[in-house]
């Protein structure tokens, strides 16, 4: 029960963080310092938090899966962040629904786990959602689709930062587990905005200056989208203590059905209750595998 909690108010507050980055990316913001602004902003939220209860024990393996989740998130952020720009988030969200069944194999190949055949059928009928959502999304033929697919800019980082984030989610978990969830999101955060800060100023010299104007202009735009996503990353990373990663990657996705409701609520984007439907189907075999 702990773990399913803990999983629909996170994955709210990260679906929410969403449509409103797509929101505020719509205003003219350029994605870079978009992106290091709302890492910087949630990292230092936590920190202060952190500094009031104060640091963990840190375990062994720590260390290593932290480099390790930092690294692919590093390339996953910033593909996300490029997706959100260029497609609608409705559109962007449900390509998150293809992690599921790769963390089954991530997380075997790092923490060893191995899901129940009724887990891996309900994330084998999360896969067949997906397709379904393609097929209502473009209304046409598998071949047609894919050369869709291919075309839109969007969709091709929105999926290839799923690829990568499927490959960092058992790192999450090792650093959860090896530490706290707070200490893990805040470390992890902390260093994907410091490094995006340097590499970005060292290629582009009125980088600092365009986070400066940024701040000035949308000062409580930054603070909301930092807030609401420390507070869900925090609470779906504190639910990877209770569940093996293949589950909590399934019921994560949730997230998904989030952004789209609030997408089509608050962006009015278009097919957004196709969209929604056709989630709802992914949702079931989600749901399968977390009471496997």
């Amino acid at each position: 029960m702990t773990f399913l909690i803990l999983m629909f108010f996170g994955t709210f507050a990260i679906g929410f963080s969403d449509v409103l980055r797509r929101k505020y990316l719509l205003t003219g913001i350029p994605e870079n310092v978009f992106l290091t602004l709302s890492l910087l902003g949630t990292a230092s939220i936590l920190c202060v938090v952190i500094f009031i209860t104060g640091i963990p024990d840190i375990e062994k393996g720590f260390l290593t899966a932290f480099v390790s989740t930092v690294f692919l998130n590093l390339i996953s952020q910033y593909l996300i962040i490029k997706a959100f720009k260029l497609s609608e988030v409705s559109l962007i969200a449900p390509l998150r629904l293809i992690i599921p069944p790769l963390v089954i194999a991530s997380g075997f190949l790092v923490l060893k786990e191995v899901p129940s055949l009724l887990g891996v059928v309900g994330i084998a009928l999360t896969v067949i959602g997906f397709w379904i959502f393609f097929l209502i999304e473009y209304n046409t033929s598998t071949g047609e689709i894919m050369r869709r697919i291919f075309l839109d800019k969007g969709v091709r980082y929105g999926l290839c930062s799923s690829i990568l984030f499927a490959a960092s989610f058992p790192f999450d978990k090792k650093i959860v587990v090896t530490s706290s969830a707070l200490f893990s999101v805040a470390a992890t955060l902390s260093a994907l905005g410091l490094i995006f800060l340097l590499l970005f100023t060292l290629f582009d010299r009125s980088f600092i200056k365009n986070c400066v104007r940024t701040l000035k202009t949308f000062p409580m735009p930054i603070l909301y989208i930092s807030a609401w996503s420390a507070f869900g990353a925090t609470l779906t990373f504190q639910a990877l203590n209770y569940s093996l990663a293949a589950y909590a990657s399934s019921l994560k996705r949730l997230q998904v059905l989030w952004t789209i409701i609030l997408a089509g609520r608050f962006l009015k984007e278009k097919n957004a209750k196709r969209r929604f439907f056709a989630s709802i189907i992914i949702l079931s075999g989600i749901m399968l595998s977390v009471f496997a």
